[in-house]
Formats: structure tokens, sequence, C-alpha cells
């Protein structure tokens, strides 16, 4: 059951989270990944930002990294590393400014350090930790 405020909203509109990280692109992942994810959702209908009945707004706090696993040869070096994405988000009725409701939400993915792909599997290990933030928020709207 979804928070009693959040009756009367219909369709919704995703500001460009805040990115505070030295990751380029994780604002965008989570944007997108909110965005996807209530529209999947199917409880409410994306609107223009002048139609929608409430605003997503968010942030991308900070961006941890853990090894979960290192090498047989080499304690140092990490084979498989954890990324989590912490992420505060708010819903705002655009038109009366009022905070229907806000949180904090964090989720990780892993990547494995192999030569040569290391960025690219960093990024999409990313991609699918602002995914998986996305799905709780979205639990969290409509569910409550």
């Amino acid at each position: 059951m979804k928070p009693a405020n959040m009756d009367d909203m219909h369709t919704f509109c995703v500001e460009m989270f805040e990115n505070n990280t030295v990751q380029p692109s994780v604002g965008v992942y989570m944007t997108t990944a909110v965005t996807n994810a209530l529209q999947s959702d199917g409880t409410y209908r994306l609107a223009p930002r002048g139609d929608a009945d409430f605003i997503v707004k968010g942030k991308v706090t900070h961006i941890t990294r853990d090894s979960l696993t290192t090498s047989t040869k080499d304690s140092y070096i990490s084979t498989q590393i954890g990324v989590t994405v912490h992420v505060q988000y708010e819903l705002v009725n655009r038109k009366t400014g009022a905070v229907l409701s806000k949180g904090n939400a964090s989720q990780m993915a892993s990547y494995f350090n192999q030569d040569g792909s290391t960025i690219t599997a960093m990024e999409s290990a990313m991609y699918y930790a602002t995914t998986r933030v996305a799905d709780d928020i979205v639990l969290n709207v409509t569910t409550r």
C-alpha cells in the first residue's frame, strides 16, 4: 500500500539526480534508473515537469568500494570488487512544494578486476547498483 499522502498523485517527473561523487555518469544512471523503475511499476505515469503531480529529486551522496575477494597469489590484489551507491531522495508535490516522502537507499553490485576491461566492468556494476537502488525507491513509494 502506498503512503496516504500519495493517494492523489498519478503522474511523476524525475529531476536529474545531483552527483556528489567523482564518477561522472552516476547521476545520469540514477535518473534513468528511477524513471525506468517508476514507469515499469505502472502505479504512476511519466509526465512533463509542468504537468506532473509529484517530482522525484535526489542526489548520489557517495560511492564505496570494497574488496570482496583477493588473488590467491597476492592478497593485495582484489579480484572481485563491490561498488555500493548511496542515495538520498525525496518526492515533492509539484503544486504545493510539500515533501511527500523521503529517504536514503543504497545497493551494491560487484565486478571482477580483469586486465583490459576493468573500467567497463566497473561502469556496468555501477549501473546495476543504481537500478537496484531505484527499485528500492519505487518499492518504498508504491507499497508502504
